[in-house]
């Protein structure tokens, strides 16, 4: 077998994820930085929270193909990079963020750190002494809304075998039942786990396991905890009781309402129909709505919702967290990218094809412009597959392509009538 060089490795390994539509670390590294001026805002609040002072959160918006999930990518290489822990997931039906607690398992078994390819920070923890916790935050009286966690933190280093990995599963979201994590706390520890002012309950405790697992992470040596949500419009599909607890815990999240003591930075980025369809639609503009239609968005149900709830505090709340969503220098929109830039990103594009595949690749990148936006306004990704395609028919033929759209033909169906008529009685 050929030995490439690991340049060239490397440069397979961006064009076949490219190929894929799915960015990665490697591609970030090699691809020209097309938004600079909003990974440079993201570095500034990493700067924040790495000093202690966690700054609020932003939601990125942007159409699709717009670059949004690239972007995410971008700024996990760079919290990496910079040593933070960094959990990302999207949402789906199964992952949502209407349930603290639920959500939190995902995000915890989700994490990455800079010195180790295994999710998760049992390796973190483990290089630890469980004396040192004196000098963390983490055995300090009410930090926590509820003191449960800190306490399975340090019986962790109690025990042993199958009780320590319990333990462990139940720091990463797998709750134990109360009676098994007081068996465990009595037999590693020779003491009965004190007792509790109120008992732990996942709906109103959720956030003492994040606040651990936040502090957890910088005692470990990490400068922080970065959380970042791909898909967050999947939201505005819950039911609306829902959609208001998600709402409530997003903003918590993104410490919109400066109640976050804990070192956990929030980024998510949204498609934009989240906003003009369901939180919006159409609010404020010169189209004719009725009452009726005005009182089912989001920026005018969830509110009084959450005033019949939990009175006006919490509909004040709410109203707060539409207005930082739609605030362009808190939660910025991905913009098209300028001409000069994509010119810059298709050409480095064909460098990293001739790289990859040891060949001298040409690409026509003003035709291949002209040619693409011929059939309207494109995202980003539908010029790097037209340009990969291009390389590949040249690379495979070894000559100049001439790119051309075509529209598609389809056939006329015409129906016989008579087909789907009663069937004739015998």
């Amino acid at each position: 077998m050929p030995t490439y060089p690991e340049r060239r490795k490397q440069a397979v390994a961006v064009i076949e994820s490219l190929r894929a539509g799915i960015p990665t670390r490697a591609s970030t590294r090699e691809l020209p930085d097309l938004r600079e001026s909003l990974i440079e805002q993201i570095a500034q609040d990493l700067t924040r929270l790495a000093e202690g002072n966690p700054p609020p959160g932003r939601l990125l918006w942007g159409a699709y193909g717009q670059g949004k999930t690239h972007a995410l990518t971008a700024v996990e290489h760079l919290a990496l990079d910079e040593g933070f822990a960094v959990s990302r997931l999207s949402l789906s039906r199964e992952v949502s963020c209407h349930h603290l607690f639920n959500f939190y398992g995902r995000v915890a078994i989700a994490i990455r750190t800079p010195d180790s390819q295994i999710p998760g920070i049992q390796q973190a923890l483990d290089r630890q002494e469980p004396g040192n916790l004196i000098e963390s935050p983490i055995l300090k009286p009410g930090r926590y809304v509820h003191p449960l966690p800190a306490i399975v933190l340090e019986d962790y280093f109690y025990a042993a075998g199958e009780d320590r990995d319990l333990l462990y599963g139940d720091l990463m979201g797998t709750r134990l039942s109360m009676p098994e994590l007081r068996r465990m706390h009595r037999l590693n520890r020779g003491e009965t786990m004190p007792r509790f002012e109120e008992n732990f309950r996942v709906a109103q405790h959720a956030s003492a396991y994040f606040g651990l697992m936040a502090d957890a992470l910088v005692w470990c040596g990490y400068k922080g905890w970065v959380i970042l949500i791909d898909e967050v419009e999947l939201v505005g599909r819950l039911g609306r009781v829902s959609r208001l607890q998600a709402y409530r815990n997003l903003n918590w999240l993104l410490n919109w309402s400066k109640m976050m003591p804990y070192p956990i930075y929030t980024l998510g980025v949204v498609a934009s129909s989240l906003r003009n369809d369901v939180w919006f639609s159409g609010a404020g503009t010169t189209e004719a709505k009725s009452t009726r239609q005005q009182a089912r968005i989001d920026s005018v149900q969830i509110p009084a919702l959450a005033a019949e709830r939990g009175g006006p505090e919490l509909a004040l709340e709410m109203e707060n967290f539409f207005k930082t969503a739609i605030n362009s220098r808190q939660c910025p929109s991905i913009k098209l990218i300028k001409d000069s830039d994509l010119q810059r990103l298709l050409e480095r594009l064909r460098e990293l094809h001739g790289m990859a595949y040891d060949w001298s690749a040409q690409l026509d990148v003003e035709s291949l412009r002209r040619t693409v936006r011929e059939t309207g306004s494109q995202p980003i990704r539908t010029y790097i597959r037209a340009a990969l395609e291009v390389l590949d028919m040249a690379y495979v033929y070894r000559e100049a392509i001439d790119l051309r759209v075509d529209r598609l033909q389809e056939g006329t169906l015409t129906e016989d009538e008579s087909y789907f008529a009663p069937e004739a009685e015998a």
